[in-house]
């Protein structure tokens, strides 16, 4: 279960920029669900993953994490270019308390790099390391898993990957919360939905109802946008 109690995030510095990504927000999200993050603003569900895994910390209220969350999939940096591959690996099992010999283990199997995998991080070749790096995000087991857009790109190929098979596994077993507005990858994965929009969530089990009612959002209401100043150049457009 991660529980908000009474959570405020809030974007922008100066006061007339400032807005509300949740107000005073209090909720229950269970771990052992898949749950889609719906809502008009990209900006605004990113800063919820973050929020989720700890990278972002709200402006009040406190966020309890009672599950192992894992960061966002595929986004773990903070390696060292001069560490082997390996040592990289068992370097973020030990940050996150796994099993070190599992880890590694899994991580070298997968990703087959032979020899490589003893050689620094800095000479794998750029093309790998966004597999390596999901790759190892699946290799930490955690109760949950939080993912963005990328995972259901990887559902459209016509060939599924290996990346892709390990996030199906994981899947079978494990609770997600996935950023995603691919409705046919929502309605295959997914159980809930939770939908983001002017500060407000609403969680819920009625899938088709949630991308329904993310669908009649107006463009114009999203709050990563600003209709005051579009409404300023359509009124300086129509006096010249």
């Amino acid at each position: 279960m991660i529980i908000f109690d009474r959570v405020e995030k809030t974007v922008g510095g100066s006061h007339a920029g400032r807005r509300e990504v949740l107000a005073d927000v209090s909720l229950r999200i269970p771990s052992n669900r898949r749950i889609a993050v719906l809502g008009p603003s990209e900006t605004d569900k990113r800063i919820f993953i973050k929020l989720l895994a700890g990278i972002e910390f709200p402006t009040s209220g406190t966020i309890v994490r009672n599950a192992r969350v894992s960061f966002p999939v595929g986004k773990i940096g903070g390696f060292s270019r001069d560490l082997s591959i390996r040592g990289n690996v068992a370097h973020v099992a030990r940050l996150y308390g796994a099993d070190v010999d599992e880890v590694v283990d899994f991580v070298k199997k997968v990703m087959r790099l032979g020899p490589a995998f003893d050689r620094p991080y800095r000479e794998m070749p750029a093309r790998k390391r966004a597999d390596f790096n999901q790759v190892l995000s699946y290799s930490v087991p955690f109760d949950v898993y939080l993912l963005g857009e990328e995972v259901a790109a990887m559902g459209k190929r016509e060939e599924k990957t290996e990346v892709f098979s390990l996030f199906e596994a994981r899947a079978r077993t494990c609770g997600m919360i996935m950023a995603t507005s691919n409705a046919s990858f929502i309605r295959e994965f997914c159980d809930m939905a939770l939908i983001l929009h002017n500060g407000n969530i609403l969680l819920t089990k009625d899938i088709e109802g949630a991308l329904a009612a993310v669908a009649k959002i107006p463009a114009e209401d999203s709050p990563g946008k600003r209709p005051e100043k579009r409404k300023r150049r359509e009124e300086t457009d129509s006096e010249n």
